[in-house]
Protein backbone atom coordinates (compact mmCIF):
# COMPACT_ATOMS: atom_id res chain seq x y z
CA UNK A 1 0.00 0.00 0.00
CA UNK A 2 1.46 3.39 -0.96
CA UNK A 3 1.99 5.78 1.92
CA UNK A 4 3.74 9.03 2.66
CA UNK A 5 4.68 8.00 6.20
CA UNK A 6 8.33 7.35 6.90
CA UNK A 7 9.63 4.54 9.12
CA UNK A 8 10.22 6.86 12.04
CA UNK A 9 6.67 8.23 11.87
CA UNK A 10 5.26 4.70 12.03
CA UNK A 11 7.41 3.86 15.05
CA UNK A 12 6.27 6.89 17.02
CA UNK A 13 2.75 7.41 15.68
CA UNK A 14 0.16 4.69 16.17
CA UNK A 15 -1.78 5.51 13.02
CA UNK A 16 -1.27 7.13 9.63
CA UNK A 17 -1.40 10.44 7.82
CA UNK A 18 -1.28 11.39 4.15
CA UNK A 19 -0.90 14.62 2.20
CA UNK A 20 -2.70 14.44 -1.12
CA UNK A 21 -1.69 15.72 -4.55
CA UNK A 22 -3.66 18.83 -5.57
CA UNK A 23 -3.91 20.00 -9.17
CA UNK A 24 -5.90 22.69 -10.99
CA UNK A 25 -8.92 20.43 -11.53
CA UNK A 26 -9.21 19.76 -7.78
CA UNK A 27 -9.04 23.49 -7.04
CA UNK A 28 -11.85 24.11 -9.54
CA UNK A 29 -14.21 21.84 -7.58
CA UNK A 30 -14.58 24.52 -4.91
CA UNK A 31 -13.59 22.21 -2.04
CA UNK A 32 -10.75 19.71 -1.97
CA UNK A 33 -8.78 17.62 0.52
CA UNK A 34 -5.15 18.48 1.18
CA UNK A 35 -4.41 15.98 3.95
CA UNK A 36 -5.92 13.60 6.50
CA UNK A 37 -4.91 11.23 9.26
CA UNK A 38 -5.86 9.13 12.25
CA UNK A 39 -3.87 7.97 15.25
CA UNK A 40 -3.63 7.15 18.92
CA UNK A 41 -1.28 9.29 21.01
CA UNK A 42 -0.37 7.23 24.08
CA UNK A 43 0.19 8.70 27.54
CA UNK A 44 3.63 10.29 27.78
CA UNK A 45 4.27 10.09 24.04
CA UNK A 46 5.89 13.15 22.38
CA UNK A 47 3.49 15.17 20.26
CA UNK A 48 3.16 15.82 17.41
CA UNK A 49 5.09 13.30 15.27
CA UNK A 50 7.87 15.08 13.44
CA UNK A 51 7.49 13.63 9.95
CA UNK A 52 4.83 16.03 8.71
CA UNK A 53 5.87 18.31 5.82
CA UNK A 54 7.44 21.57 7.00
CA UNK A 55 4.33 23.53 5.99
CA UNK A 56 2.26 21.53 8.49
CA UNK A 57 4.78 20.70 11.21
CA UNK A 58 3.94 22.15 14.62
CA UNK A 59 6.12 22.76 17.66
CA UNK A 60 4.41 23.68 20.92
CA UNK A 61 6.81 26.51 21.68
CA UNK A 62 6.19 28.30 18.39
CA UNK A 63 2.74 27.06 17.39
CA UNK A 64 1.82 27.42 13.72
CA UNK A 65 -0.60 28.86 11.15
CA UNK A 66 -2.10 26.79 8.34
CA UNK A 67 -2.90 27.89 4.79
CA UNK A 68 -6.20 25.96 4.84
CA UNK A 69 -9.07 24.82 7.03
CA UNK A 70 -8.76 21.72 9.22
CA UNK A 71 -11.26 19.69 11.27
CA UNK A 72 -9.96 17.52 14.13
CA UNK A 73 -12.04 15.01 16.10
CA UNK A 74 -10.65 14.19 19.57
CA UNK A 75 -11.73 11.02 21.41
CA UNK A 76 -10.44 8.90 24.30
CA UNK A 77 -8.42 11.50 26.16
CA UNK A 78 -8.02 15.16 26.92
CA UNK A 79 -5.65 18.01 26.19
CA UNK A 80 -5.35 21.73 25.60
CA UNK A 81 -5.89 24.09 22.69
CA UNK A 82 -4.69 27.65 22.25
CA UNK A 83 -5.20 30.20 19.48
CA UNK A 84 -4.80 33.91 19.03
CA UNK A 85 -8.56 34.66 19.15
CA UNK A 86 -9.38 32.32 22.07
CA UNK A 87 -6.42 32.04 24.40
CA UNK A 88 -5.90 28.67 26.10
CA UNK A 89 -8.86 26.28 26.35
CA UNK A 90 -9.29 22.71 27.64
CA UNK A 91 -9.96 19.94 25.14
CA UNK A 92 -12.12 17.01 26.24
CA UNK A 93 -12.94 13.72 24.56
CA UNK A 94 -15.84 14.19 22.17
CA UNK A 95 -14.66 17.56 20.86
CA UNK A 96 -14.26 18.85 17.33
CA UNK A 97 -11.54 21.44 16.80
CA UNK A 98 -11.74 23.75 13.79
CA UNK A 99 -8.50 25.33 12.61
CA UNK A 100 -8.75 28.37 10.34
CA UNK A 101 -6.45 29.65 7.61
CA UNK A 102 -3.79 32.09 8.77
CA UNK A 103 -4.89 31.87 12.43
CA UNK A 104 -2.07 31.05 14.88
CA UNK A 105 -2.78 28.04 17.08
CA UNK A 106 -1.30 25.11 18.96
CA UNK A 107 -2.71 22.05 20.71
CA UNK A 108 -1.52 18.85 22.37
CA UNK A 109 -2.83 15.93 24.45
CA UNK A 110 -2.39 15.66 28.19
CA UNK A 111 0.69 13.55 28.92
CA UNK A 112 -1.32 11.55 31.48
CA UNK A 113 -4.08 10.49 29.11
CA UNK A 114 -2.98 10.97 25.51
CA UNK A 115 -5.87 10.99 23.01
CA UNK A 116 -7.16 9.55 19.74
CA UNK A 117 -7.32 12.02 16.89
CA UNK A 118 -8.87 12.06 13.43
CA UNK A 119 -8.34 14.99 11.13
CA UNK A 120 -8.89 16.24 7.61
CA UNK A 121 -7.54 19.39 5.96
CA UNK A 122 -9.74 21.15 3.41
CA UNK A 123 -9.37 24.13 1.13
CA UNK A 124 -11.33 25.88 -1.61
CA UNK A 125 -13.79 28.67 -2.04
CA UNK A 126 -16.68 26.72 -0.48
CA UNK A 127 -14.88 26.44 2.86
CA UNK A 128 -14.22 30.17 2.72
CA UNK A 129 -17.90 30.84 2.07
CA UNK A 130 -18.85 28.80 5.14
CA UNK A 131 -16.60 31.03 7.21
CA UNK A 132 -17.87 34.19 5.53
CA UNK A 133 -21.45 33.16 6.32
CA UNK A 134 -20.63 32.62 9.99
CA UNK A 135 -21.10 28.82 10.09
CA UNK A 136 -17.55 28.52 11.45
CA UNK A 137 -15.67 31.22 13.35
CA UNK A 138 -12.13 31.42 14.77
CA UNK A 139 -13.64 32.81 18.00
CA UNK A 140 -15.47 29.49 18.65
CA UNK A 141 -13.17 26.76 17.31
CA UNK A 142 -14.11 23.97 19.75
CA UNK A 143 -17.43 22.18 19.25
CA UNK A 144 -18.87 19.57 21.60
CA UNK A 145 -20.26 16.50 19.81
CA UNK A 146 -23.70 15.08 20.62
CA UNK A 147 -23.48 11.82 18.65
CA UNK A 148 -19.84 10.77 18.71
CA UNK A 149 -20.42 7.40 16.99
CA UNK A 150 -21.86 9.05 13.88
CA UNK A 151 -18.99 11.51 13.73
CA UNK A 152 -16.39 8.75 14.10
CA UNK A 153 -18.07 6.69 11.37
CA UNK A 154 -18.13 9.64 8.96
CA UNK A 155 -14.46 10.35 9.59
CA UNK A 156 -13.40 6.71 9.32
CA UNK A 157 -15.18 6.18 6.00
CA UNK A 158 -13.28 9.13 4.54
CA UNK A 159 -9.95 8.21 6.15
CA UNK A 160 -10.07 4.60 5.00
CA UNK A 161 -10.73 5.76 1.45
CA UNK A 162 -7.70 8.05 1.59
CA UNK A 163 -5.51 5.41 3.27
CA UNK A 164 -6.32 2.88 0.52
CA UNK A 165 -5.31 5.28 -2.26
CA UNK A 166 -3.53 8.41 -1.01
CA UNK A 167 -2.46 9.40 -4.53
CA UNK A 168 -6.02 9.95 -5.74
CA UNK A 169 -7.72 13.27 -5.04
CA UNK A 170 -11.07 12.87 -6.78
CA UNK A 171 -14.27 14.87 -6.88
CA UNK A 172 -15.99 12.02 -5.01
CA UNK A 173 -13.40 12.33 -2.23
CA UNK A 174 -14.05 16.06 -2.01
CA UNK A 175 -17.80 15.51 -1.76
CA UNK A 176 -17.24 12.93 0.99
CA UNK A 177 -15.06 15.40 2.86
CA UNK A 178 -17.80 18.00 2.52
CA UNK A 179 -20.14 15.43 4.08
CA UNK A 180 -17.81 15.09 7.07
CA UNK A 181 -17.79 18.85 7.47
CA UNK A 182 -21.58 18.92 7.27
CA UNK A 183 -21.85 16.14 9.83
CA UNK A 184 -19.54 18.06 12.15
CA UNK A 185 -21.87 21.05 12.01
CA UNK A 186 -24.94 18.84 12.43
CA UNK A 187 -23.91 16.91 15.54
CA UNK A 188 -22.42 19.68 17.64
CA UNK A 189 -23.99 20.89 20.85
CA UNK A 190 -23.29 24.49 19.87
CA UNK A 191 -26.08 24.45 17.30
CA UNK A 192 -23.89 26.14 14.74
CA UNK A 193 -26.45 25.82 11.98
CA UNK A 194 -29.26 27.14 14.14
CA UNK A 195 -27.41 30.29 15.09
CA UNK A 196 -25.83 31.05 11.73
CA UNK A 197 -27.30 33.94 9.76
CA UNK A 198 -29.52 33.37 6.76
CA UNK A 199 -33.04 32.34 5.84
CA UNK A 200 -32.31 28.62 5.63
CA UNK A 201 -31.25 28.57 9.28
CA UNK A 202 -34.46 30.32 10.31
CA UNK A 203 -36.50 27.49 8.75
CA UNK A 204 -34.90 25.02 11.18
CA UNK A 205 -36.36 26.88 14.13
CA UNK A 206 -40.05 26.37 13.22
CA UNK A 207 -41.53 24.32 16.04
CA UNK A 208 -45.22 24.88 15.24
CA UNK A 209 -46.27 21.89 13.09
CA UNK A 210 -49.05 23.90 11.46
CA UNK A 211 -46.60 26.58 10.35
CA UNK A 212 -44.18 23.92 9.14
CA UNK A 213 -46.94 22.39 7.01
CA UNK A 214 -47.85 25.80 5.64
CA UNK A 215 -44.22 26.51 4.72
CA UNK A 216 -43.92 23.16 2.96
CA UNK A 217 -47.12 23.86 1.04
CA UNK A 218 -45.91 27.30 -0.03
CA UNK A 219 -42.46 26.18 -1.16
CA UNK A 220 -43.85 23.10 -2.93
CA UNK A 221 -46.94 24.55 -4.61
CA UNK A 222 -46.47 28.30 -4.97
CA UNK A 223 -45.33 27.97 -8.60
CA UNK A 224 -49.09 27.60 -9.26
CA UNK A 225 -51.92 29.93 -8.23
CA UNK A 226 -52.04 29.74 -4.45
CA UNK A 227 -53.88 31.92 -1.95
CA UNK A 228 -53.88 32.06 1.83
CA UNK A 229 -57.44 30.69 1.85
CA UNK A 230 -56.39 27.74 -0.31
CA UNK A 231 -53.53 26.92 2.06
CA UNK A 232 -55.89 27.04 5.04
CA UNK A 233 -58.26 24.59 3.30
CA UNK A 234 -55.45 22.21 2.44
CA UNK A 235 -54.17 21.91 6.02
CA UNK A 236 -57.15 22.21 7.04
CA UNK A 237 -57.49 25.07 9.51
CA UNK A 238 -59.34 28.35 9.87
CA UNK A 239 -57.64 31.10 7.91
CA UNK A 240 -57.50 33.37 10.93
CA UNK A 241 -55.81 30.67 13.02
CA UNK A 242 -53.27 30.03 10.26
CA UNK A 243 -52.41 33.71 9.88
CA UNK A 244 -52.12 34.25 13.63
CA UNK A 245 -49.81 31.27 14.23
CA UNK A 246 -47.77 31.95 11.10
CA UNK A 247 -47.13 35.54 12.16
CA UNK A 248 -46.16 34.42 15.66
CA UNK A 249 -43.66 31.86 14.35
CA UNK A 250 -42.22 33.69 11.33
CA UNK A 251 -42.67 37.38 12.05
CA UNK A 252 -44.41 38.01 8.71
CA UNK A 253 -47.65 37.06 7.01
CA UNK A 254 -48.51 34.00 4.93
CA UNK A 255 -48.94 36.21 1.87
CA UNK A 256 -45.47 37.71 2.37
CA UNK A 257 -44.04 34.19 2.49
CA UNK A 258 -45.77 33.27 -0.78
CA UNK A 259 -44.40 36.37 -2.51
CA UNK A 260 -40.96 35.81 -0.96
CA UNK A 261 -40.91 32.22 -2.18
CA UNK A 262 -41.81 33.26 -5.73
CA UNK A 263 -39.28 36.06 -5.62
CA UNK A 264 -36.51 33.71 -4.49
CA UNK A 265 -37.36 31.31 -7.32
CA UNK A 266 -37.40 34.15 -9.86
CA UNK A 267 -34.00 35.41 -8.67
CA UNK A 268 -32.46 31.99 -9.17
CA UNK A 269 -33.92 31.66 -12.67
CA UNK A 270 -32.72 35.14 -13.62
CA UNK A 271 -29.20 34.36 -12.38
CA UNK A 272 -28.87 30.82 -13.69
CA UNK A 273 -30.84 30.69 -16.95
CA UNK A 274 -31.34 32.79 -20.06
CA UNK A 275 -35.11 32.45 -19.95
CA UNK A 276 -37.15 35.44 -21.02
CA UNK A 277 -38.46 37.52 -18.11
CA UNK A 278 -42.04 36.61 -19.02
CA UNK A 279 -41.20 32.90 -18.78
CA UNK A 280 -39.44 33.47 -15.45
CA UNK A 281 -42.51 35.17 -14.00
CA UNK A 282 -44.70 32.22 -15.02
CA UNK A 283 -42.33 29.53 -13.74
CA UNK A 284 -41.81 31.38 -10.46
CA UNK A 285 -45.57 31.45 -9.85
CA UNK A 286 -46.38 35.13 -10.46
CA UNK A 287 -49.72 35.72 -12.14
CA UNK A 288 -48.12 38.17 -14.59
CA UNK A 289 -44.84 39.74 -15.55
CA UNK A 290 -46.07 43.03 -14.09
CA UNK A 291 -46.76 41.40 -10.70
CA UNK A 292 -43.20 40.12 -10.64
CA UNK A 293 -41.83 43.54 -11.63
CA UNK A 294 -43.74 45.18 -8.76
CA UNK A 295 -42.37 42.61 -6.27
CA UNK A 296 -38.80 43.20 -7.47
CA UNK A 297 -39.18 46.96 -7.23
CA UNK A 298 -40.57 46.68 -3.70
CA UNK A 299 -37.81 44.39 -2.38
CA UNK A 300 -34.74 44.86 -4.58
CA UNK A 301 -35.40 48.43 -5.82
CA UNK A 302 -34.63 47.05 -9.29
CA UNK A 303 -36.59 45.66 -12.21
CA UNK A 304 -36.09 41.96 -13.01
CA UNK A 305 -33.91 42.85 -16.01
CA UNK A 306 -31.81 45.24 -13.93
CA UNK A 307 -31.44 42.55 -11.25
CA UNK A 308 -30.21 40.03 -13.84
CA UNK A 309 -27.66 42.45 -15.28
CA UNK A 310 -26.41 43.51 -11.85
CA UNK A 311 -25.95 39.92 -10.65
CA UNK A 312 -24.33 38.61 -13.81
CA UNK A 313 -22.21 41.50 -15.03
CA UNK A 314 -18.70 41.84 -13.52
CA UNK A 315 -17.67 45.40 -12.60
CA UNK A 316 -16.45 47.40 -15.62
CA UNK A 317 -17.50 44.61 -17.99
CA UNK A 318 -19.97 45.08 -20.87
CA UNK A 319 -23.54 43.99 -20.19
CA UNK A 320 -24.46 40.56 -21.55
CA UNK A 321 -28.06 40.82 -22.54
CA UNK A 322 -28.54 37.04 -22.72
CA UNK A 323 -27.70 37.16 -19.03
CA UNK A 324 -27.13 33.55 -18.02
CA UNK A 325 -25.03 30.42 -18.07
CA UNK A 326 -27.65 27.77 -18.73
CA UNK A 327 -30.44 27.40 -21.23
CA UNK A 328 -33.70 25.53 -20.65
CA UNK A 329 -36.44 24.59 -23.06
CA UNK A 330 -39.95 25.40 -21.93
Amino acid sequence: MPTHNKTRARSTYDGFFHYLPVDDSAIDWGIYVTGAGRGRIHAGQPYPPDDHPALYQMQWRRGRSLPEFQVILITDGRGVFESQPTGRLPLAAGSIVCLFPDVWHRYRPDTETGWTERWVSLSGRLTQRLMDRGFMRPQTPILAVDKIDKMVAAFDDLLERIHRDPLQNSLLLSLQAMGVLGKALEVTNDRVLKNAPGQAAARRDVFDPLVAQALDTIWTRSHRPLSVSQIAKLLPVARRTLERRFMAAMGHSVLEEIVGCRLARAKRLLRETNLQVKAVSRLAGFSSEERMRVAFRAVEKLSPIEYRHKRLTPPSAPVNTTGARRSYRI
